[in-house]
């Protein structure tokens, strides 16, 4: 069973399975999504989820800590080397 995740900025639409983190199914797509550090500490790779949020894992500590360093104040605010699907049957959709 998979999710859906669509990256608006970049027309994509991949079918993953449940522990795939954002991070893993960008590098394998060709995605322009940006990213720094990898880990959770620079906010390089902040996405906007528009749909889908049950289908993807708690915010961590780390981009709670970075959200916050950054400015950024918005729910749908992520950090995509953080995220990852956590639930089958979905649709996410994102956007950076």
């Amino acid at each position: 069973m998979t999710t859906r995740v669509e990256i608006v900025n970049d027309f994509l639409a991949i079918n993953v399975k449940p522990g795939k983190t954002i991070q893993d199914i960008v590098e394998a797509s060709g995605s322009a999504l940006p990213f720094g550090c990898r880990d959770g500490e620079c906010g390089t790779c902040v996405v906007f989820v528009e749909s889908g949020m049950e289908f993807l894992s708690d915010v961590t500590d780390k981009e709670k800590i970075v959200m916050k360093n950054i400015g950024e104040t918005s729910p749908k605010a992520r950090l995509a080397c953080q995220m990852k699907i956590a639930e089958p049957n979905g649709q996410i959709r994102l956007k950076y």
